[in-house]
């Protein structure tokens, strides 16, 4: 079964830093090992991520991987982070 993080920030979200972070972790030319998908939007500043995993484990090792560069470009931390496993996962 699937495993979805859903991430969301109330405002004032760096978007320019997060491109950047995406930039040098190359997370935008092709997903991550064990991500099936990635949605990114927001409006007014305010931003949210959702991510579906192959797994929870490879959710937990994306985060781990990627903790040093958050801290290095200052990324604000969440106002919401919900983990769950998928009930129903279906792509057209």
């Amino acid at each position: 079964m699937a495993f979805c993080t859903l991430l969301q920030w109330d405002s004032a979200f760096p978007y320019d830093r997060y491109e950047e972070l995406n930039k040098r972790a190359q997370g935008h030319v092709t997903l991550p090992e064990g991500c099936l998908a990635r949605i990114v939007g927001g409006t007014d500043g305010a931003a949210t991520i959702i991510e579906v995993w192959q797994s929870g484990d490879d959710a937990r090792r994306f985060s781990e991987q990627n903790t040093p560069l958050l801290a290095e470009f200052d990324m604000p931390s969440p106002i919401r982070v919900t983990a769950f496993e998928t009930t129903i996962f279906e792509t057209h």
